[in-house]
């Protein structure tokens, strides 16, 4: 659905109709909000995984160094 059936329909006096997009409008945006927030957090979680693994790595190597 989008923003002009919402339209059409409260032109055409169909509540029901309109509700039904409007609803359905809002779930699809909320949504896609959530998925990409997910897939944010999910990101950063990767890279805060990347980046601990390279620092232990790093101490890895520098301790060996030192032996």
């Amino acid at each position: 659905m989008n923003t002009r059936a919402i339209i059409d329909y409260a032109i055409q006096d169909d509540a029901a109709a309109m509700r039904d997009a409007l609803y359905a409008e809002i779930q699809d945006r909320v949504h896609s909000h959530i998925e990409a927030k997910k897939q944010e957090i999910a990101h950063g979680l990767i890279n805060q995984e990347e980046d601990y693994e390279d620092s232990n790595e790093v101490e890895y190597e520098e301790g060996t160094e030192e032996e």
